[in-house]
This record gives structure tokens, C-alpha cells and sequence, in this order.
């Protein structure tokens, strides 16, 4: 079924290239375009093909088929749909649709006029949008949900989960020279549950107390406030890693719990460590922060249902935003650079900026530390990672690195016991 024009042009909004335009506007594109709905089967276009038609998927799904075999399916409800599918001539891709569906179809140079009058993307921003910048497709996909997310959070069509408000508090009034234990035990107070946990903190044999803290301004005294303001800050973020689809809540949940199951091991680390630039609590804090990226993503993808219902789908988005969206959420919350690089860099298991150790070297020790304790396969061997090397704990292997670690497991164990609900 073939149709000309379209009936409600503001059904235009939908793709991204046509968001900007007035109604004025959208009524005479909407003139030009045609749509069909088309069965399960159909080519639109195949690789190599140079043709002078650009397609926009409107409900159903499409099949990529890239030279080397490769594939992707695209449904309606994904971002990669609100963009013009394989722009780039040749075609990179055989499209073929997997059921019904219904596309738009609009002249090239009729497209290339628009963008040109609306001027308001840089080529590179652009060419940041098409899907078939890279001949593959899981490339190609990560690159398109970079170019999604960061374009979301530029126009703020999603709003990055804030810091929760205790935690800013404490941050701001311990700038203040003038600031001390009353004025802070004042503020952690108003959370009962964090005030809780830094008096349990004090009196963890971690802290070495000998009599027992019974009040939030002697935890605080104890405690210093240095790390008193990374200690508040690892115990409030635990609040955002909740959500109120029963999907969500569940990774959040596993996130979290590798979360303190890294933190921990990094704190352990640093203790053992010496001459590091950092204290112990941020690196439990990095530790805690590694991904955060989890949350900012897990909120992005909110409004969209397909894509929740689909679990593989759901991590696979997962695994190619968090790095990116983690150092996002962290500039918007004005963490220090170390902590932003701790996001994005944890997982590039090759980096080797400095040769002294740093706080993402540490971090990344204690990730691959926690897939060890639990047996998970490692994404490298940890004699391979330059950060193994650094830390200056003398000449280790993978084995004593365990050994050293199970004979500090009572301190992972009460470390982690700070983090209990």
C-alpha cells in the first residue's frame, strides 16, 4: 500500500532531522514524502546500490545485512529509527523488512536541501547520527546510541538523576575553612539513615575504635571530616540505584552490588598500599563510582518499552553507554577529573597514562579482583593489564594478588557491611 504525502505531518517529528522545523515547514515536507507499508520480505535497497531515495522506519522492522554477513534488526520503537536508515552511497547495507512495515520515503536531494537551510548541526554532529559509519553493525549501533544519548542530554530531553541532596550539603559547607563536626553532624542528621551509617563506620574496627561513638558529631570527630564528605557521599548514592519498573530495578540491583563488592576491594587496596596521591575513602568512593553510569542510562532508556522488555538488548545499551555516561552524570554532579576518568576509562583495560599508579589503575586491580572472587570469566588476564604492574606491592602474579586479598577478606566483609540497607 503506497501513499502520497502524509496525512499528519506532525508524525514527521519523530525523525530527527525534521524536529526543528516550524509547522509551517512540516506541512510542505510533509507534501513531499511518500509511505508505504510494506510486507515481511521486501528490499528496499541493497549494498552497493546508488540510488536517490532516503527511508525513515515508521512502525514494523528492518533487517542490515552488511557485506561480511553481518547483521542488525532495527524495529520502529529504536533510535536508530529516528534517523534515515544506511544513508551513505554506496549503500553499505541490504535492507529487507522483517514484517509489515511501514516507511517513509523521501527524495535525497530533497533532504539535503532541508538540512542545508536549517544549518544548525556541523557536518561531524551529523554524520555522528547515520548508522552505517562503520561496516559493523555493532559498531555501527554503539556509535548510534553514543550520538542518542549525547544529543539527549545536550537538549535535555532526559534529565540526569541529580545528587542526592544530603550529600551536595555536606560538600558545599566543608568548603567553608570554617566548617566543623557540629555544623556537619547538623546536616547528616536530617538523613537518619546515613547518620546511622557513619556512626557504624566510626565504630568498625576499620577506624581502630576503642570506645564506642554514640553520636553523629563523634563519628564525624573520628572520622575527620575529609573522610566524613566521601564517606556521606558513597552512603547517599546508594538511593539512586532504584527505579520503579521491575526491569530496571533489577539491574539496578545487580549494579549496585558490584558497585560495593569493587569499592570495597579498592579501599582494601589503597590500605595496602603505600604512597598513593589518594586517601583511602575515595578510592572507595572511585570505587563505588565506577558505574555510575548504570543509573544515567537506565533513566535515558525510561521511555522506551521495547527496549526494557528486552533484556539482552537492555545490557547489550547498557555495555556501550556506561563509560560515556558515567563521566557525564559525574561532570553534571562537579566531581574532580580523577573520578570522571574512572568512569569512562575503567573498562580500556590498555590505558597506561602514567607510570605511577592512579586512581583508575586501582579501580580497574579491584574489578578484575571482584570477577575473580566470584569466578566470572576475565575480559583480560590481570598479569596483562598495565595497572597490575603499578601498584607497589612488590613483584606480584595473578595467584598472590588472591592470596593477599582472601587473607584481607574480613576487612571486604566489614567494608561491605557499611552499604547494608
Amino acid at each position: 500500500m503506497s501513499e502520497r504525502g502524509v496525512t499528519n505531518p506532525d508524525s514527521l517529528r519523530k525523525f530527527v532531522p525534521f524536529q526543528s522545523l516550524d509547522q509551517h515547514q512540516l506541512i510542505l515536507l510533509a507534501s513531499q514524502v511518500r509511505v508505504e507499508v510494506l510486507p515481511a520480505g521486501t528490499a528496499l535497497f541493497s549494498y552497493g546500490d546508488i540510488d536517490s531515495q532516503e527511508f525513515f522506519l515508521g512502525y514494523g522492522a528492518l533487517e542490515l545485512k552488511a557485506s561480511d554477513g553481518g547483521t542488525r534488526t532495527i524495529d520502529g520503537e529504536d533510535s536508530a529509527a529516528q534517523r534515515q536508515i544506511s544513508r551513505l552511497r554506496p549503500r553499505q547495507y541490504t535492507a529487507t523488512t522483517v514484517r509489515d512495515t511501514q516507511v517513509y520515503i523521501i527524495d535525497a536531494d530533497t533532504l539535503e536541501q532541508l538540512e542545508t537551510e536549517q544549518g544548525k548541526q556541523s557536518n561531524s554532529e551529523m554524520e555522528a547520527f547515520f548508522i552505517d559509519q562503520h561496516t559493523d553493525p555493532r559498531e555501527a549501533e554503539r556509535q548510534e546510541m553514543l550520538a542518542q544519548f549525547r544529543s539527549a542530554v545536550k537538549h535535555n530531553t532526559f534529565i540526569l538523576p541529580s545528587l542526592p541532596e544530603v550529600a551536595l550539603k555536606v560538600r558545599k559547607v566543608l568548603e567553608d575553612p570554617n566548617a566543623n563536626a557540629e555544623k556537619i553532624a547538623t546536616l547528616v542528621n536530617a538523613d537518619p539513615a546515613i547518620a546511622a551509617k557513619l556512626i557504624r563506620a566510626a565504630n568498625s574496627s576499620i577506624y581502630h575504635g576503642v570506645a564506642q561513638c554514640d553520636t553523629t558529631r563523634n563519628a564525624i570527630v573520628r572520622l575527620g571530616l575529609s573522610n566524613t564528605r566521601q564517606l556521606v557521599v558513597s552512603f547517599a548514592i546508594r538511593d539512586l540505584f532504584e527505579s520503579k519498573y521491575p526491569v530496571l530495578k533489577t539491574l539496578m540491583g545487580e549494579a549496585w552490588a558490584h558497585s560495593v563488592e569493587v569499592a570495597s576491594i579498592s579501599f582494601v587496596i589503597s590500605r595496602m598500599t603505600k604512597g598513593l596521591a589518594f586517601s583511602d575513602e575515595e578510592l572507595l568512593l572511585a570505587g563505588l563510582l565506577h558505574n555510575v553510569g548504570v543509573i544515567a542510562v537506565l533513566a535515558f532508556v525510561e521511555n522506551k518499552p521495547a527496549l526494557i522488555e528486552n533484556d539482552e538488548k537492555l545490557r547489550s545499551v547498557i555495555e556501550q553507554l556506561q563509560a560515556e555516561a558515567g563521566a557525564t552524570i559525574l561532570e553534571h554532579w562537579k566531581f574532580p577529573s580523577e573520578f570522571v576518568q574512572v568512569a569512562r576509562e575503567v573498562s580500556d583495560w590498555a590505558r597506561d597514562p602514567k607510570s605511577s599508579a592512579d586512581m583508575c589503575d586501582i579501580v580497574q586491580v579491584a574489578k578484575l579482583q571482584s570477577y575473580m572472587r566470584h569466578r566470572k570469566p576475565l575480559p583480560v588476564r590481570m598479569d596483562q593489564v598495565p595497572a597490575f604492574h603499578k601498584l607497589p606491592l612488590g613483584e606480584l602474579t595473578p595467584e598472590l594478588t588472591i592470596q593477599i586479598l582472601d587473607d584481607a577478606k574480613s576487612m571486604i566483609s566489614e567494608t561491605k557491611s557499611l552499604f547494608v540497607v
